[in-house]
């Protein structure tokens, strides 16, 4: 049902003379305290009457702006959704840009997002920033600190920014799946990278590797983009080097491991292990589903909105800004089985 002025004037206890003054940027002689309650209401409810009047007046849209970097990875959609559902449960709507991993496109969608005159934003940088940081990294980061909009980034950090950051701990994530393969019996374990944003990843399977006193080789490690074609040429190295298992940087990528397995008449777990990151839908419905480590999409979207509306709630207490690492989870399928020759 719409709401009316008199259904304002009726919830703040005052005339509707006095909201329509209010709301029509006139408060003559009325009290500050009754403004805002006025302002607040109107605001509360989407009272769309000289809407531009309670945004000047009250200084907020009740808008956010998201910016992902694309649509194919089945985590960002996830990511976005808790954002969304968080902001809509606190009254805001939510502008949503992909900038498709392009740095120029994403300068472009934070601009535009400035003259929409957005309460705040949440920030997923495009892995151009990381892969031609000569090229894009300081525009970038001169965009950002210009920037008056109150922003929290998600999974991918600018180094020497200062903003709240929410992410998963990927090192530990890293080490979590190698760890696992260890303990399976495997010591030959190749690792295909993802972007450089995720060399935390790298980290924890080196960590893993090094805490069982076995030298990483940098032969076994092959360098991928999250992409499921990089995944299969990365498998390809690897398996002429004749690793048991493999920890693909991402889901996406461990298809293509599949893929590269079954090329060369490897099966899957008997010949070769495999493990993920992210369990998106398809670690589930692959031929032989994936044991991956769980990135929880949706809640780290909410804790990110979360982040950001605490921080617009009072702005004057902005204090320093603060890291928030997701725990990772490892989801145990049927992708993993001790190395040829140790079954049984």
């Amino acid at each position: 049902m719409r709401i009316t002025a008199k259904d304002i004037a009726r919830e703040a206890g005052v005339s509707e003379t006095t909201v329509s003054l209010v709301l029509n940027g006139r408060p003559a002689r009325i009290s500050e305290k009754t403004q805002k309650r006025v302002l607040e209401i109107a605001a509360k409810h989407r009272f769309t009457s000289n809407q531009i009047a309670v945004s000047l007046a009250t200084r907020k849209t009740y808008t956010l702006g998201i910016i992902l970097p694309n649509l194919t990875n089945p985590l960002f959609p996830r990511l976005a959704a808790g954002v969304e559902k968080y902001a809509q449960k606190n009254d805001y709507a939510l502008f949503l840009c992909n900038c498709e991993e392009s740095a120029s496109l994403f300068l472009h969608y934070l601009e535009v997002l400035q003259r929409r005159c957005i309460d705040g934003l949440i920030v997923l940088l495009p892995s151009e920033v990381d892969e031609r940081p000569d090229q894009f990294y300081q525009k970038v980061h001169e965009a950002l600190s210009a920037s008056q909009v109150p922003m929290v980034l998600v999974e991918r950090r600018m180094k020497n920014h200062p903003c709240d950051f929410v992410c998963i701990d990927n090192r530990r994530g890293g080490k979590l799946a190698t760890e696992y393969l260890l303990s399976m019996g495997h010591t030959r374990i190749g690792h295909i990278t993802g972007t450089p944003f995720f060399a935390e990843r790298t980290n924890g399977y080196k960590d893993a590797l090094e805490s069982r006193g076995i030298s990483v080789e940098p032969r076994w490690i092959a360098e991928g983009d999250f992409s499921i074609e990089s995944g299969f040429q990365g498998a390809r190295r690897l398996l002429a080097e004749r690793v048991t298992a493999i920890f693909a940087g991402n889901d996406e990528m461990a298809l293509g491991v599949l893929k590269a397995a079954a090329e060369a008449g490897l099966r899957i777990p008997e010949d070769l292990s495999l493990v993920g990151f992210d369990d998106n839908p398809i670690a589930k419905v692959m031929p032989v589903p994936l044991t991956t480590v769980l990135q929880p999409g949706e809640t780290m979207g909410e804790k990110a909105c979360e982040v950001l509306l605490d921080r617009l709630s009072d702005p004057e207490e902005k204090g320093k800004p603060q890291d928030f690492l997701f725990e990772p989870v490892l989801i145990t399928r049927r992708s993993v089985c001790p190395p040829p020759g140790k079954n049984g």
